[in-house]
C-alpha cells in the first residue's frame, strides 16, 4: 500500500499545512479531505492525478476532515463517496459550529453518495464503526443535537493489515482492540486525538502498541507529547511523517 499525506497539521518545507487530515491511498482512494483546499494544493505539488481516484471515505463530520470535500470533488469528478449517515448532522465544539459550511445537496450532485451505518465492507476496505466508547475520554465540548457527541459517525478503514483512523475520538486503544478481534494489524496511521490526554493513558496505549509489535504513523490531532512518548517507546516502529510525505508499506 502506498500512502501520500495530502493534508496534516505539519508539512514538509514547500508544502502547505492546516489543522486537518487527508490521505491518498494507492492513487485510487482518498481518506478525509482536510479543512480547505490545502489537500488539493499539496497534491498539485506532488503531481497527483486526481482522475485516478475512484472513491472517497470521510472519517466523521468535523470540518477538518470533511471541509475540503468540494475542492477535491471538483478535481476527481463524480466518484463514490462513503460516510456514516450521522456525519452530515450539525456538529459543535462548545458554541462554535464544527461541521461543514457548504450545502449537502451540492455534494449529492457531485458524488455517488453512500451513507453507512455500522461495520461493513466497501470497495475492498473493511469499515469499522461499532467501537466501544469511554465517554469521559471524549471532550465534553463536542456536541451534536444538543448532547455530548460520542462520534457514532466515526469510521475507520482496514486494508492489507493497515488500520487507518481520522481522529480516533472513540479512543485509539478501543479502535485498535476492536480491529484485532478479526484482523491482523501491522500498522496504524492517522490522528489519535491525544492532545489533551492523560499521560498514563498515553503510556498505556504506547505499551499496547509495543505488545502487539505494530508500526504507527501518528498524525493530525495526536499531539506532540503523545508522539514523543510513542517515539521513545516504539523507536523505529513510530514513523514521523508530515504533509508532502509518501511512503509504502
Amino acid at each position: 500500500m502506498k500512502i501520500t499525506i495530502l493534508c496534516n497539521d505539519v508539512a514538509k518545507s514547500g508544502f502547505f499545512a492546516e489543522h486537518g487530515l487527508s490521505l491518498l491511498i494507492d492513487d485510487e482512494t482518498i481518506f478525509d479531505t482536510g479543512t480547505s483546499d490545502v489537500a488539493v494544493k499539496n497534491a498539485e505539488k506532488l503531481g497527483v492525478n486526481f482522475s485516478k481516484a475512484k472513491r472517497i471515505f470521510i472519517s466523521h463530520g468535523h470540518y477538518d476532515h470533511i471541509g475540503g470535500l468540494p475542492n477535491i470533488l471538483a478535481k476527481t469528478g463524480k466518484v463514490d463517496l462513503y460516510l456514516h449517515k450521522k456525519a452530515i448532522m450539525p456538529k459543535y465544539s462548545g458554541e462554535r459550529f464544527a461541521g461543514f459550511s457548504y450545502k449537502w445537496k451540492d455534494i449529492e450532485k457531485m458524488a455517488n453518495v453512500h451513507l453507512l451505518d455500522g461495520d461493513t465492507d466497501a470497495d475492498g476496505f473493511t469499515i469499522l464503526n461499532d467501537v466501544q466508547t469511554v465517554e469521559e475520554n471524549i471532550d465534553p465540548n463536542f456536541k451534536v443535537n444538543g448532547r455530548h457527541d460520542l462520534f457514532e459517525d466515526e469510521i475507520n478503514l482496514i486494508k492489507d493489515e493497515i488500520l487507518i483512523t481520522g481522529c480516533a475520538h472513540r479512543g485509539i486503544e478501543n479502535i485498535f482492540q476492536k480491529a484485532i478481534e478479526k484482523h491482523e494489524i501491522k500498522m496504524i496511521i492517522g490522528g489519535f486525538h491525544l492532545i489533551n490526554a492523560d499521560i498514563q493513558r498515553i503510556k498505556s496505549i504506547s505499551r499496547l502498541f509495543a505488545d502487539h509489535d505494530v508500526k504507527i504513523v501518528p498524525l493530525h490531532c495526536t499531539g506532540s507529547v503523545a508522539t514523543d512518548i510513542f517515539k521513545e517507546t516504539l523507536g523505529d516502529k513510530c514513523l514521523l511523517k508530515v504533509a508532502g510525505d509518501t511512503f509504502s508499506e
